[in-house]
């Protein structure tokens, strides 16, 4: 991949337009990036991320939210329960297997 320099002026309040540069590489306004400094060189670096964990990507998906949102209701409308204990919770689902399975 072609590394390709481009000059920009800073503006008032230390502001630098990246539109250009963001538009090739797919950054949006309300995206992530990540600003590196190395002091030594006196090098900037400005790089997308997302603003979540790459091993939390599934949660994300649509259908996940949707399974949130899902549970959301079910809780707002009463459709929950609670156990006194990890016991009562783990006799109450082997108790649905039992009767499932008959």
């Amino acid at each position: 991949m072609e590394n390709k320099a481009m000059i920009q002026q800073v503006q008032k309040r230390m502001i630098i337009s990246i539109n250009n540069p963001a538009k090739k590489l797919g950054i949006k306004e309300g995206d992530y990036v990540k600003i590196e400094i190395d002091e030594e060189k006196k090098e900037l670096r400005i790089s997308p991320v997302d603003w979540h964990d790459k091993d939390q990507d599934y949660f994300w998906t649509e259908a996940w939210q949707q399974k949130v949102k899902q549970s959301l209701k079910d809780l707002e409308e009463g459709r929950v329960k609670s156990h006194g204990s990890m016991d009562d919770l783990i006799k109450e689902l082997e108790d649905a297997e039992n009767t499932k399975n008959g």
